[in-house]
């Protein structure tokens, strides 16, 4: 059997470099086998797959051979580029949100690439088997993206790329940002289409527990260079180069000691509590939506709470309650035993003590703003003029941007994905709040980044007595820092206790559903 995919010596130059960004790749893959390609930001695994279909920019140069059934792409016309794209190998995207048109129904564009290789007539039919295939009914091929989930969103970038029926699927970062669930769902998903339709897929993540839970071989790359390359097994198991050993270690195990970062403490008065909180919608059609239902939730001081749960489960809802941006239609919120205030100066005073952290730094960050200007925004909202420099480079120097004045005047796409996020923290911290709310910090992050920021927060609760509350769909980040844990089911806490009590021996349904659903860098292929 010959390869559908083969890799000779392929090295990938950007512009006038002088350093190629990748060198000398070798890798070859057949019907019906998976490859997981692992590494972290700018490692060159994206441009690697990219160059598969020639998706690289036109500054860069491909030197060796990348040949996609025995034909080298590189040497292809561009008509017979266009009639290999989708038909021959095609491309799941990372960003499902941004790979959609808004303003076409999802049905359009599932045909789109039919139609671009000569479908014709009435691709209903087609397009309904497309969407049984990636387990959506028929009847959403009417949605727009905005009217579905993201792991939804996701079975339709899948099911375009099925569309042509090609022999090879690259998937780039396709679970980035799902909730555990979802994610478990869609990489089942893959699995099954592999093994039904005997298609060649390469999936590229820094997240080796996702590779292992779906790849027969693991290729990790390091500095544009494939460093280990193997039986996903051996990899994981018995990693020979010290970046293979390193990426393996940093995805915590739920139980592991080694990876609980915090011992916990004596937690103080309750800060910030939630009592009996209800907030109800009202949907278009003029029914009641229970987005949270009689909550009771307390983040003490000196204490970190983790808010577990799935996308959809009223987690932001509720932080959004607790931040005094959405009222609740019942209950009450309580800061320092206070009912939180209702006039406008009195909530602006109060979101100084109570701080959000967004979990997209690149869509909180306004590109047009320096750093400086970045974290001096709440200085200037809040009326706050003394020493705003100091006060800014003390913020920096917090979130462990040092020494800050190297940081000051640039702008966020001077930076990487952790770096904006320490700005981000930053813009938090300068106001000196009591309580942070950190939504998804990590979610999209590196492994090593995920574990600086992670000690980051620790670290902050011991400088400055900071509590955080932590709102994720990941229980390895609960397991990592925090001391109590809150799991929310349907706008209702269904589990509330400390780490150990609720991770390690889980009483509701729902909890074990989540635990279940944590892919394991030592489960390995099923």
């Amino acid at each position: 059997m010959s390869p559908i995919l083969r890799l000779r010596d392929v090295s990938i130059t950007y512009g006038g470099a002088s350093e190629p960004a990748v060198s000398g790749v070798n890798l070859s893959l057949e019907p019906g086998e998976t490859l997981g390609l692992a590494g972290e930001s700018g490692c060159g695994k994206t441009s690697v797959a990219m160059s598969v279909l020639r998706l690289l920019p036109r500054t860069a140069r491909v030197d060796g051979e990348v040949l996609l059934d025995g034909e080298d792409v590189r040497e292809m016309s561009f008509g017979r580029l266009r009639a290999v794209r989708w038909a021959g190998a095609s491309v799941v995207f990372q960003g499902a949100m941004h790979a959609l048109n808004p303003v076409r129904t999802i049905g359009e564009q599932i045909a789109e690439p039919i139609r671009l290789h000569g479908g014709k007539g009435d691709l209903k039919p087609k397009v309904a088997e497309l969407l049984e295939q990636v387990e959506l009914p028929a009847d959403r091929a009417g949605a727009y993206p905005h009217e579905l989930s993201g792991g939804q969103k996701q079975r339709v970038m899948i099911a375009m790329a099925l569309a042509c029926d090609p022999r090879l699927i690259i998937a780039d970062e396709p679970t980035t940002a799902l909730d555990v669930v979802v994610q478990a769902q869609v990489l089942e998903l893959l699995r099954r289409l592999v093994a039904e339709r005997g298609i060649a897929l390469v999936m590229i993540s820094h997240d080796l527990s996702v590779l292992s839970a779906t790849c027969e071989r693991l290729a990790v790359m390091y500095r544009g260079e494939v460093v280990e390359h193997g039986p996903t097994e051996q990899v994981m198991t018995r990693p020979q180069h010290e970046h293979s050993k390193a990426l393996a270690e940093a995805f915590p195990t739920v139980g592991d000691s080694r990876f609980r970062l915090t011992g916990g403490g004596a937690a103080g008065e309750p800060l910030l509590s939630a009592s009996g909180v209800e907030v109800t919608f009202r949907s278009r059609a003029g029914k009641a939506v229970r987005a949270v239902r009689g909550v009771d939730l307390e983040v003490g001081g000196n204490e970190i709470v983790a808010l577990v749960g799935q996308s959809g489960s009223g987690k932001t809802t509720l932080a959004r309650t607790l931040l005094g941006l959405q009222r609740p239609t019942g209950g009450e919120v309580r800061f320092g035993g206070e009912p939180l205030p209702t006039g406008s100066a009195a909530l602006r005073d109060y979101r100084r003590k109570v701080q959000l952290v967004l979990q997209d730094p690149t869509g909180a960050l306004n590109p047009r703003h320096t750093v400086y200007e970045a974290v001096a925004e709440g200085l200037r909202i809040h009326g706050i003029t003394d020493d705003e420099p100091g006060r800014v480079t003390a913020a920096l120097e917090a979130a462990e941007l040092r020494p800050a004045e190297k940081f000051l005047s640039r702008f966020p796409q001077e930076l990487s994905g952790g770096q904006r996020q320490r700005v981000v923290i930053a813009g938090a911290l300068v106001l000196e709040p009591e309580v942070l709310i950190a939504d998804e910090p990590v979610a999209s992050l590196d492994a090593t980044v995920r574990g600086e920021i992670l000690s980051l927060l620790l670290g902050l609760r011991v400088e400055r007595g900071l509590s955080t509350l932590v709102i994720t769909h990941d229980l390895g980040l609960a397991w990592n820092i925090a001391d109590r844990v809150a799991v929310m089911y349907q706008g209702e806490i269904v589990e509330l206790g400390t780490v150990e009590q609720v991770l390690l021996d889980p009483q509701h349904d729902y909890t074990k559903t989540l635990l279940a659903a944590v892919p394991s860098t030592s489960r390995g292929v099923a």
